[in-house]
């Protein structure tokens, strides 16, 4: 998938993502396919969406295109479009033993038969209609699957808060996988960050399980005390660059590696997300570590 919302439409900044991946893919396949020991290596996509996308043009390059009886404003009549993340996979030189493409909505599903149609001589597709949670817990622990000899990548793309903690804990602890998460600070989770610092419980619950964690809140705010003894609030203004880092440093600590990530960002130079790499091999480490330098990042910045 490309992080798009329910138009299926995505930013122009998708080719700078996609490009990560197809870099980092590549280099993945050449390295295992020299590997005897490993007689499977996967690429699971999450997110897997429709597999090819309408690049949205608005022509004020907002996040959100504003509709006019049907169109965008401003549309030009030549439409432009890139392949997704599954396409993307699906085209490397050195192909994956077997592909396992994620998607709940029932039109994109339909579409990612069609790829599987298309590429039935070729390669080994299993799609999951599913959400990526639940079919991951069953990959994971699927016994018909010889772990020992088997590799893989997820690619976790949501547009939103979709990945909870607990899964990227699940994908940790199996210990085969690398993954490659997009984690949107800018294009969602700053939406249920306030600047009060007010929550009500179920939002405060929300977010608790969507960072495995309560310590975000300390990470983004912080306290004072004003003359009359009351406590006031204060969202820090480098806020998202902050979340990321933590969230970086719970991803190595949790599967071993995790290079500086890479800040995605719209031609405003608005944030828009960071894309992280987290693995427990050392050689893939470096490998993403390079691909993601190629653009903006946190570079070796500490809390």
């Amino acid at each position: 998938m490309t992080s798009y919302n329910q138009d299926n439409k995505v930013g122009p900044w998708a080719h700078e993502k996609l490009k990560c991946l197809e870099d980092y893919l590549s280099a993945y396949t050449t390295v295992l396919k020299k590997q005897p020991w490993c007689t499977g290596y996967f690429y699971v996509d999450a997110f897997a969406g429709a597999g090819i996308n309408e690049i949205r043009k608005t022509g004020s390059d907002n996040t959100k295109p504003q509709p006019l009886m049907g169109f965008y404003q401003n549309e030009p009549e030549e439409v432009e479009y890139v392949h997704g993340s599954s396409r993307v996979a699906l085209q490397l030189p050195n192909p994956f033993t077997k592909y396992y493409f994620i998607e709940l909505a029932p039109d994109r599903v339909e579409n990612l038969k069609a790829i599987k149609r298309e590429y039935a001589s070729s390669r080994d597709i299993e799609i999951i209609p599913d959400a990526a949670a639940n079919a991951l817990e069953r990959l994971l622990h699927d016994p018909k699957i010889d772990w020992q000899k088997s590799r893989g990548i997820i690619f976790l793309d949501p547009f939103g808060m979709q990945v909870p903690w607990k899964v990227i804990e699940d994908i940790a602890a199996n210990g085969k996988f690398e993954i490659l998460l997009n984690l949107p600070v800018g294009m969602a989770i700053q939406r249920f960050l306030p600047k009060s610092g007010q929550f009500s419980n179920e939002q405060r619950e929300y977010l608790n399980e969507y960072f495995g964690s309560t310590e975000w809140e300390e990470i983004i705010y912080e306290k004072s005390t004003d003359l009359f003894g009351g406590e006031n609030t204060t969202k820090l203004q480098d806020s998202g660059e902050r979340l990321a880092l933590w969230y970086r440093d719970r991803l190595k600590r949790a599967f071993g590696f995790c290079p500086p990530p890479r800040l995605i960002t719209n031609t405003r130079g608005t944030h828009l997300y960071y894309l992280l790499f987290a693995g427990p091999n050392e050689t893939g480490a470096r490998i993403a570590a390079h691909v993601l330098k190629q653009g903006k990042s946190l570079g070796n910045k500490h809390l």
